[in-house]
Order: C-alpha cells, then sequence, then structure tokens
C-alpha cells in the first residue's frame, strides 16, 4: 500500500469519526435536555445524566484517539513531501491536554513502522 492510499483511507475514518462524534455530542445533549423536563425522580435524572456524562467523556478519549491519527498522517504527509491540501487535513494539535496521552517522536515513528510492516 502506498502513503497517498493510506492517508487517504486515514483520512475517510477521521472524517466518518469527526462526524459520528458531532452526532453523537448532538444527541447526547438533546438527551440531557429532555431529561431534565421529565417528571422523574431526582435520583433517576441524576442516574440519566451521569450516563450521558460518562458517554461524553467516552467521546472525548475517542476524539483524543482521532487527533493521534491526524498526527500520524500529518507526519507521514510532511516526512514523505506528500501534498496534505489534497486530503483537507486540520494542522495537527501540538499538544494534547492529558500528559499519558501525548504520543511522542519514538511512539510515532513506531507507529509508521507498524503500518508500513502490514
Amino acid at each position: 500500500m502506498k502513503y497517498e492510499e493510506l492517508i487517504s483511507e486515514l483520512c475517510d475514518v477521521i472524517k466518518e469519526s469527526e462526524n459520528n462524534a458531532a452526532l453523537i455530542y448532538e444527541d447526547l445533549e438533546w438527551i440531557n435536555q429532555t431529561v431534565d423536563s421529565f417528571s422523574l425522580l431526582s435520583h433517576e435524572k441524576e442516574k440519566v445524566q451521569k450516563k450521558v456524562s460518562n458517554a461524553l467523556g467516552l467521546l472525548q478519549h475517542q476524539d483524543l484517539h482521532r487527533q493521534k491519527i491526524e498526527r500520524v498522517v500529518n507526519f507521514v504527509c510532511e516526512h514523505n513531501n506528500i501534498d496534505k491540501t489534497k486530503y483537507g487535513l486540520a494542522p495537527s494539535a501540538k499538544n494534547i491536554d492529558s500528559s499519558d496521552e501525548i504520543i511522542n517522536e519514538d511512539e510515532l515513528e513506531a507507529l509508521i513502522k507498524q503500518m508500513q510492516a502490514q
């Protein structure tokens, strides 16, 4: 598989992930607002709101993984003289909030070597 094909497939995943995340977020917000209008016991509302909050946390975690994929794609493009503009990529975030989620250059190179071996 050529780098361009790999980049194209990863960009499709990134875009689908972004679209799905937006839809999930909108649905969870709607659920959260709708629950407030129901005549439920307060502890039942809190249970639903906690589930919504947990889902939003998982969605945020998923977004961190999407950002990692974007960084790999941008790295591959930059180091192989591939024009990123034809893929509609946003510039990668230079830093991700949680220090546990930062991918360093060695990890990035290992990911690329792993993809090449497949």
